[in-house]
């Protein structure tokens, strides 16, 4: 199934696999890595370091109601594989829910964010672009930066060493998001 969505000049295309499994070893001179990424359950499974800096894979476990704040990447464009559990996505102001199998991508430059809608844990693979924000998120995890109390920190640092903006108090996350299309 392939299906695509204007948003604001972007296409936001989304992909649902059925049947199909996903494995990745990471490099010998790169062992995966798991920590704490403002409190999600965070492992590199391929960082830039084992492709030359062309791309990163992440597994990331997102919390029940839990989300990202709304940012937009300069940099890297993301490509989501949902494994388990239910997400809205949203970008440009196009909302999306994906639930597993389904993959979401999210092309830089253009805002956009996403929640965990399901009652439990939800995992996603995140696939970027070039490689960095891997570099981010372990920068932000040895720093101890939590949200909201650290948003200005993790704003700052996401700004002026990833290109990376945060923007504070979407109302994304209060749940006035109007859903366009399912993925199952």
């Amino acid at each position: 199934m392939y299906s695509k969505f204007l948003a604001a000049g972007a296409t936001l295309a989304v992909l649902s696999f059925t049947g199909s499994s996903l494995a990745q070893t990471p490099s010998t001179e790169s062992p995966s890595r798991s920590f704490s990424f403002l409190g999600f359950p965070t492992k590199i499974l391929v960082s830039g370091a084992d492709t030359g800096g062309a791309s990163a894979l992440l597994d990331i476990m997102i919390p029940s109601n839990s989300g990202p704040p709304a940012h937009i990447h300069s940099r890297e464009d993301e490509v989501y594989l949902i494994k388990s559990g239910t997400f809205r996505f949203l970008m440009d102001g196009v909302c999306l829910q994906a639930g597993p199998g389904a993959t979401v991508f999210m092309p830089k430059g253009h805002f956009h964010t996403f929640k965990n809608i399901s009652k439990q844990a939800g995992e996603q693979l995140m696939f970027v672009y070039p490689a960095g924000i891997e570099q981010f998120f372990w920068e932000v995890h040895e720093l101890g930066l939590k949200m909201p109390q650290d948003f200005q920190k993790l704003n700052e640092l996401a700004n002026s060493k990833y290109g990376i903006n945060h923007v504070p108090d979407h109302d994304f996350h209060a749940g006035t998001c109007k859903i366009v299309k399912a993925v199952k």
